[in-house]
């Protein structure tokens, strides 16, 4: 692909971002194709001279969601605050949102950095108060009638489950089942893996035997969570929604009536108020994933435990041990005095080397900016234009800005001036809980059971 970042045309036109969005919603009832906004738009820019930085295609995301849900969207956002983006095509107001609330978290973004948006087939003017009234009203007609078309749409995939055609895409479809002329049939090259796997689990009654049975005989990583849906999901019977005949079955009734019986068996209860102290903080330093809590009772005391289940269940990760939670707070309370200070150390050096940077950053694209102006105007010719946009981003690139991560300094100083040793051990688990996580984003913990922590 071409770096286009790099070409002639790059430097001298308004670069542009043509935003494309559709929902499965919006595709069943209103017909919107991906590829005829694309056209249109990319028409659009070649007739206004736009230079077309990239395409940024959600597909399959409705407007009513988050807008930090839609990948693209949120792709596109990321380069408007890297300052490549003059302006923003998409054919429809109700592409870009239907939320008034939404709308103006994005416009702050776009005004800080100099970015218009324009609809192709719509006017809007957003410099007058009457104008910003209009695309109000507007936005909130489009979420209403998102609304609507929301009540439609269930009519139409209830009448679609009743026949038997599928309204979800391959890739929703669980192992072992596939689409075949909009219906879900089961997939040649998988069905019978999930067969196996099924019986597998009825022969040994465990998940993780049966983890490790998919990854050892072929390959296939499935985690515990998976397996359970998996085991649980009525479309191995043929079933879905109200339609009990809606596909054809690749798991027998019987076999999946017995298995959800060896489930329910298999259940044990866990005590009302069990707290990990550490649950979902402590990571595994080889695997560099979230490492599970487990209780153990014996000899009348209670052991918290935590232990790599990616280890445990597909025997993929170096770590074996487990870590017990008191070794843990011993550790805490014993270094974590030392490790404060040498952090907010650490910290405050770097800050000091960031407010001292060889170059004003900020000033440099201020002057790119205005550079911008003067070409368009014509106040300067285009190889003023160039020679000085090369030198100004060269400057930039030489003297990239230090990635700093923020930090809660305000909440390690107060900790530090707290007695919390005195009280630590008259404070219940939930509390002790809230004290580390105040302080504490991840502890990480190696093959050796060696603890690195990392601040907030």
């Amino acid at each position: 692909m071409t770096n286009i970042h790099n070409s002639k045309e790059y430097h001298t036109l308004k670069r542009a971002a043509l935003y494309i969005r559709v929902s499965t919603e919006e595709q069943a009832i209103h017909g919107y194709s991906l590829e005829a906004q694309q056209e249109a738009l990319t028409k659009y820019a070649k007739q206004h001279n736009l230079f077309i930085v990239d395409y940024y295609i959600d597909e399959g995301k409705s407007a009513r969601k988050k807008f930090q849900n839609r990948k693209e969207f949120m792709r596109m956002i990321r380069d408007v605050e890297a300052d490549k983006i003059d302006l923003i095509l998409f054919i429809k107001l109700d592409r870009w949102f239907r939320s008034v609330k939404d709308y103006y978290k994005i416009q702050e973004i776009l005004e800080a950095h100099h970015v218009d948006w324009k609809t192709t087939e719509e006017h809007y003017d957003t410099t007058t108060t009457n104008g910003r009234l209009y695309i109000n009203i507007r936005l909130s007609v489009a979420q209403d009638e998102s609304d609507r078309d929301s009540d439609r749409i269930k009519f139409v995939f209830q009448s679609k489950v009743a026949r038997g055609e599928t309204i979800v895409g391959p890739q929703s479809l669980p192992l072992g089942l596939t689409i075949q002329n909009k219906h879900v049939v089961p997939d040649p090259k998988t069905a019978d893996i999930v067969r196996d796997l099924f019986t597998h689990y009825y022969l040994h009654r465990n998940k993780n035997l049966t983890i490790r049975y998919a990854f050892k005989t072929y390959g296939i990583t499935i985690y515990h969570y998976v397996l359970t849906k998996m085991l649980s999901n009525r479309l191995y019977i043929g079933e879905y929604r109200e339609n009990s005949n809606y596909c054809e079955p690749i798991i027998e009734q019987t076999l999946f009536d017995q298995i959800q019986a060896i489930k329910n068996s298999n259940i044990r209860k866990t005590p009302a108020n069990r707290t990990y102290i550490f649950s979902s903080m402590i990571v595994c330093a080889e695997c560099k994933r979230k490492m599970a809590g487990r209780f153990s009772f014996f000899e009348g005391y209670e052991y918290y435990l935590y232990r790599c289940n990616h280890s445990v269940n597909l025997r993929t990760c170096s770590h074996r041990k487990s870590i017990n939670e008191k070794k843990i707070e011993s550790w805490l309370l014993e270094n974590i005095e030392t490790k404060i200070n040498h952090y907010m150390i650490e910290y405050k050096m770097q800050m000091e080397k960031q407010k001292n940077p060889k170059i004003d950053r900020a000033k440099i694209k201020k002057k790119l900016s205005k550079l911008k102006d003067l070409y368009v105007n014509d106040l300067i010719s285009m190889e003023e234009y160039k020679a000085d946009y090369d030198l100004y981003t060269s400057q930039l690139a030489e003297n990239p800005q230090p990635d700093i991560p923020s930090a809660n300094l305000n909440a390690l100083t107060q900790f530090l001036r707290s007695d919390f040793k005195t009280v630590y051990d008259e404070l219940d688990r939930t509390k002790k809980r809230a004290l580390w996580r105040n302080i504490i984003k991840e502890i990480w913990i190696d093959s050796n059971n060696s603890i690195k922590i990392f601040f907030v």
